[in-house]
Formats: C-alpha cells, sequence, structure tokens
C-alpha cells in the first residue's frame, strides 16, 4: 500500500535526520522507553493500516501526534522532515476514508444484487480453531514480554540502588576498546568499564565514575536494558497482531451470525496453488474472474451426513482433484473488503459449508456508474493465466531420456545479485557505524541471505527415481512415491513430501518480469512439468542423475563470504 511506504520513507528520512544526543555527566543516556513504545505503536499502526483500516481510523492521529512531537522519537527533527512525516499520515487517512466509502458501496451493491433476500447463516455455535490457537500465541507471547519488562526494571532498580550507595570520583580515560574503556581512579587504581558509546570518551579527557567496592560504571550511562526491551518489543508486537487477529476473526463471525443476511448465488472453487476459496458470479462458468477470495474453515457435517461420503471427499481434497473446479453455491453475508461471509458449495456427494476465516479480499474492483449516469460499464479484467493440466503439458513432452533439469536463469540471477550487494550494504550501515538502531537489521539477515542463495542456484533434477531439489543448503532426495505436491507460490515452489514435510525454494526468479519477457516463469514451467512426469511414469528419464546433475548448495560459499565481509567491515 502506497500509504505505508509513504510513511516508512519518510520516518525513515526524518529519524535519521535527528541528532543523536552524546552522553555527558549533566545529561546521562538512561533507557529509551518512549522511543521503544512509540516504535512499537508506529508498526501496530502500519499493521492496522493494511489489514484493519477501521482501527487504523482510530489510532493513525495520536500514535502521528506522539511520533512528530515527543522528543524522544521525531520532536527534534527539522521542520521539512516532519512536514514529509505529517503529509504521509495525511495521505494515509485519504486513503483509510476512501477504503470505507468503497466497502460501503460494496456492501449496497451486494444488497442489492440479493433482492432483499435474507436468511441467517448455517453456521453452528463451534468456535473457530484458529481463534484458540491466537489466543494462546497471544498470550504467552504477552507473558513474554510481560517478564522482559520485569526483568528490565529490575535491572535499572538495581543500578540505580548501586550508584545511590557508590561514591562519585573524577577518573582520566587512558584507552578505549570496543565496547569498553579503561580509566585510573585518582588513587591510581585501573578500571575498565563496558560502555555502549567508547567513541565518545577521547583519551586522556576526565570523566565522572560512580564507585561502589569492585562495582564502578560511568555517570554518563546508567544502565540500559536494550537486550531486555528488544525482547519485549518483539514479543509484545507479535502477541498484540495475533489478539487483534482473534478479535478481528470473533468481530466478523459476530457479524454474520447476528440475524439474517444477504444471500447471494454464486460459484465457488478451491484455489489450485492454495487453500484460499475463490467466488465467482453466478454466470461466470468459465472462472475467467473471481471476484473476491478468503481462507475458510468447514463446518461440522450434519449429523445425518454419510462418514464414508466424508471421508472420500476428504481424502479428494487432499489429491487436489476439488482444486480449481467451479460448484454451485450460495453466499451469506456482505461482500466487501474485510468482511466475514460462508458459502454453502454443492460437491460431488455433499454440501460443504465454509465460513471466512480471514477477510474477504476482493480480486476485482467492479466499476461503478457515476453519480449521473445510470449505465454500469464492464470491470476492467486483468488476463487470467490458466495453469495447464498434467495432461496438456505431458502432450507436449518426450519420454524417457537423459535426466531433466530446471535452473535459475538471468532474471533470477539478477534478483540474487541485487540480494547479495543489499545484504552487503546492510552489513555496512550495522558494522561501520556502531551499536544503534541499525543493529535491528541483524534480525532479517538469515532470511536474506536464505533467499539470495536460492534465487542464485536453485535448481530441480528429475530422474528415473525421483527429484533432486538443490536448496540454499542442501541437495533434498523426493522419490516419485513420496510426492504428494508441488505448487508455486509468489516467486517461490513448494514441495510436500509424504504428505507432512515440505521443501521450500522461497525466490526463484521475479514472476512478473519473466511473464513479459518470456509469457511464463522458470518456476511454473519447473511446476507444470513435473507435475506431469508424477502423473505419467512413462514420460520420466530412464536413468539416475550423476553427481553433477544434482545440483551443489551455494549456501556455505555465499556465508563465507559474508563472514569475510562482515569481518573486513568491522577492522576497517
Amino acid at each position: 500500500m502506497w500509504a505505508v511506504l509513504a510513511l516508512v520513507v519518510t520516518a525513515v528520512w526524518a529519524t535519521a535526520s535527528v541528532p543523536e544526543p552524546a552522553c555527558t555527566d549533566a545529561a546521562p543516556c538512561g533507557p529509551q522507553w518512549w522511543g521503544f513504545g512509540l516504535f512499537g505503536a508506529g508498526l501496530l499502526t502500519l499493521y492496522a493500516l493494511c489489514l484493519h483500516p477501521a482501527l487504523a481510523l482510530v489510532t493513525l492521529g495520536p500514535v502521528l501526534a506522539l511520533v512528530l512531537l515527543e522528543p524522544a522519537a521525531l520532536g527534534d527533527a527539522g521542520d521539512l522532515p516532519r512536514l514529509g512525516v505529517a503529509a504521509a499520515g495525511l495521505f494515509g487517512y485519504a486513503g483509510l476514508h476512501h477504503r470505507r466509502d468503497v466497502r460501503r458501496r460494496q456492501g449496497a451493491v451486494a444488497a442489492e444484487a440479493s433482492a432483499g433476500i435474507r436468511h441467517r447463516a448455517p453456521l453452528g455455535p463451534v468456535p473457530l480453531g484458529g481463534g484458540r490457537i491466537a489466543l494462546v500465541v497471544g498470550v504467552l507471547l504477552l507473558t513474554l514480554a510481560a517478564g522482559a519488562l520485569w526483568q528490565a526494571l529490575r535491572g535499572i532498580d538495581r543500578d540505580a540502588s548501586r550508584a545511590a550507595a557508590a561514591t562519585a570520583v573524577s577518573a582520566e580515560v587512558t584507552d578505549r576498546g570496543a565496547d569498553t574503556i579503561t580509566v585510573t581512579l585518582p588513587g591510581g587504581d585501573s578500571r575498565t568499564l563496558a560502555v555502549t558509546y567508547p567513541e565518545d570518551y577521547a583519551e586522556g579527557a576526565t570523566i565522572g565514575v560512580l564507585v561502589d567496592g569492585d562495582w564502578a560504571r560511568t555517570v554518563a550511562e546508567p544502565y540500559d536494558p536494550f537486550g531486555w526491551q528488544l525482547l519485549l518489543l518483539g514479543a509484545a508486537l507479535p502477541g498484540s497482531i495475533a489478539l487483534l487477529h482473534r478479535a478481528a476473526a470473533r468481530r466478523r463471525t459476530a457479524a454474520l451470525m447476528s440475524g439474517p443476511q444477504p444471500v447471494l448465488r454464486v460459484l465457488a472453487a478451491e484455489g489450485k496453488d492454495d487453500s484460499r476459496t475463490y467466488v465467482h458470479a453466478a454466470d461466470d462458468h468459465a472462472g475467467s474472474q473471481p471476484l473476491f477470495s478468503f481462507y475458510g474453515w468447514p463446518e461440522p457435517a450434519p449429523e445425518d451426513t454419510d462418514p464414508q461420503v466424508i471421508a472420500e471427499e476428504v481424502r479428494g481434497a487432499l489429491r487436489g482433484s476439488e482444486a480449481g473446479v467451479l460448484r454451485e453455491a450460495v453466499l451469506y453475508g456482505t461482500p466487501h473488503a474485510g468482511a466475514g461471509v460462508a458459502v454453502v458449495m454443492a460437491g460431488e456427494h455433499s454440501v460443504t459449508v465454509e465460513r471466512s476465516v480471514t477477510g474477504a479480499r476482493p480480486e476485482a474492483a467492479p466499476a461503478t456508474a457515476g453519480p449521473r449516469s445510470t449505465a454500469r460499464r464492464p470491470a476492467p479484467r486483468r488476463p487470467v493465466r490458466r495453469t495447464p493440466s498434467a495432461a496438456e503439458t505431458a502432450a507436449g513432452m518426450t519420454p524417457g531420456g537423459a535426466p531433466l533439469a530446471w535452473r535459475a536463469g538471468a532474471v533470477s540471477r539478477a534478483v540474487g545479485l541485487f540480494l547479495l550487494l543489499f545484504n552487503g550494504g546492510c552489513l555496512w550501515l550495522v558494522l561501520h557505524d556502531g551499536i544503534g538502531w541499525n543493529w535491528l537489521l541483524l534480525f532479517g539477515l538469515p532470511s536474506s541471505v536464505n533467499m539470495t542463495v536460492c534465487a542464485l542456484n536453485w535448481r530441480i533434477t528429475a530422474d528415473r527415481d525421483g527429484l533432486w531439489v538443490t536448496g540454499p543448503w542442501r541437495v533434498h532426495r523426493i522419490p516419485w512415491e513420496q510426492l504428494a505436491s508441488v505448487r508455486s507460490e509468489g516467486d517461490g515452489l513448494r514441495f510436500r513430501v509424504g504428505g507432512r514435510r515440505e521443501i521450500s525454494l522461497p525466490v526463484t526468479g521475479l514472476r512478473p518480469l519473466e511473464h513479459r519477457l518470456h509469457g511464463t516463469s522458470r518456476a511454473e514451467t519447473a511446476r507444470n512439468e513435473i507435475r506431469a512426469l508424477d502423473t505419467h511414469p512413462a514420460l520420466r528419464p530412464d536413468r539416475e542423475a550423476s553427481a553433477g546433475e544434482q545440483g551443489f548448495p551455494l549456501g556455505p560459499v555465499i556465508a563465507v563470504l559474508i563472514a569475510a565481509w562482515s569481518a573486513l567491515v568491522y577492522l576497517l
């Protein structure tokens, strides 16, 4: 979303313009509670701006005002960066109001289409299983955050007690280390003190030191619970998000079960490459454009349903035989962005009822008539890329022969090279400028390195007995009889092995660019041909892949290069 991007860019710009205060005896540093709190509130607001616009309408203004006025945040930034943050906030507000108006229009169109027909949704009183999981996860994370807060406050109190009993003396700085300084006390005793910013203490300078027996610290730098604050932030944010997710799900379900809902006749289908339920117009028998989609949760089957029928449909769903098949359905609820709905779908032997776990996500924006026009224009539709069936793909393949291989192409390697340079720049920023907020980038380094290696060197080889999948760190062996499914998600590929284990290639290129250049992507070609080989054993190669054809993981090599670069930056 453009509003989120604008807020992030302007906030980073304003933060970079704030001068970092130096720690002095007259103005000690101390823990930055307001800064951490506002940083967490800002991240939660960005999350709400994306997924919970009604909540963002309430929280965006107060959080933005505190961030702009509080000295611990952007209160000391220049006028131009603060003006940029304020403009981005107003842009976000305008977008939120627009989304609210669009939801109202979508609800009005749905109510008009239902012709006043309303019925209660056929939902039981059984709560959603995902809600309980979110509640447990949220409570556990918030408990961990409370423990981190207690430890931080305990450390501050312990430091304050020692400082109150200590004697303040003047000492001379004689040496500096990476995160320590060595001082000489008036009696000639030498002490090594841990400090956060050793570069602020020049050799030969006289500073204030608090001494209490074997305990000593500088006056300018009291105890800073930075580690506990990071743990507090890292636990409180996902914990709060989990509880917000559960609260939103309960609100959607309560609205859906509050009374009679508009009823619409539609067509519905399960997604081929994901677990979403896609809802089409009742006359869209070709399945050319879904109206919206959601992640669904099946309702308990009626008591008179044959258990054998249920078991057969479950096995069919696991095999993916129902994926992409349009079925007649009845929709309960007002379908708009973020709404809760229920769908009753006609199966081969029984009826399936699904309620939405997530809010409805529009897949097409229907064009609405202007205020002075009574004619409706058809909505612009994006071209739909149909996934060929295994039989269609098999018709263009040659049986037998040497092992087949799909590997990283020019686009994928360009993405990997960009990510490698990006990682190098982040490491320079983190290690060259000393300890600070930029160290938070280290949390994303493992995932970024994983994607970098995969984009540079991913490879899949199919031979007589199965697949060799070269991931970032190892080569996986998947026998044909254990391959349950292969699907593409975004720019990556996922293999399900034996029904439980999953092997993932997170980045295999840049799908929009590959579509523009070649009409398809290498990952989609690999997915389609692997499905054809799995379904038609006669097409499989007639020999095993040699060691050179199986692939070689590049992760250890990139890890050594990154470690060498980190050491070079740190020593410079």
